[in-house]
C-alpha cells in the first residue's frame, strides 16, 4: 500500500500506518520482516548481489555477505529502494540493508544455494531462512 493511494478508506491506511511501527532499535523479528520487503521491492539489487556471490563461489573464493553490502553501496548498478517505518516515538526512519543484515543476506542465500561457499556465524537469526 503506498503512501499516496487516496482510493483506500481511512482504516486500511491507519492500519498500514500502525504496522508500520516498529521498535528501534529493531528486534530480530522486525529486521526479518524489514529484509524481506526490501528484498521484494529491489529485485534488480538482489539478483546482482546474487550473481556476484555465485562469481565468487565460481571462483573458489569464500564469499563474503559483507563485501557483498559494500560492494552493492559504492559500485552497484541499481540504487536500492528504502523500505519506510515509524517507530514507537513517531520518528520516520527508512529500512535499507546493511552490514548488520550480512547474516540474513547469508542465511538467504544458503537458502537459494546450499552449497555455496559461504561461512555463516551464531546468529540471532540461526534456524531461519527470511521469507524473501
Amino acid at each position: 500500500m503506498g503512501t499516496n493511494d487516496y482510493s483506500l478508506p481511512v482504516e486500511a491506511v491507519m492500519a498500514d500506518e500502525i504496522a508500520r511501527v516498529r521498535p528501534w532499535p529493531l528486534r530480530a523479528a522486525d529486521r526479518r520482516e524489514l529484509f524481506a520487503e526490501w528484498c521484494r521491492k529491489n529485485p534488480d539489487v538482489l539478483r546482482e548481489l546474487e550473481l556476484t556471490a555465485l562469481s565468487i563461489d565460481a571462483h573458489g573464493l569464500r564469499v563474503s555477505t559483507k563485501y557483498l553490502i559494500e560492494r552493492q553501496r559504492y559500485e552497484g548498478r541499481y540504487k536500492a529502494v528504502g523500505v519506510p517505518f515509524t517507530d514507537y516515538q513517531g520518528t520516520v526512519r527508512v529500512y535499507s540493508i546493511n552490514n548488520s543484515d550480512s547474516s540474513l543476506m547469508a542465511r538467504w542465500l544458503l537458502a537459494r544455494h546450499p552449497g555455496m561457499n559461504l561461512e555463516t556465524r551464531r546468529s540471532m537469526y540461526d534456524g531461519e531462512v527470511p521469507n524473501a
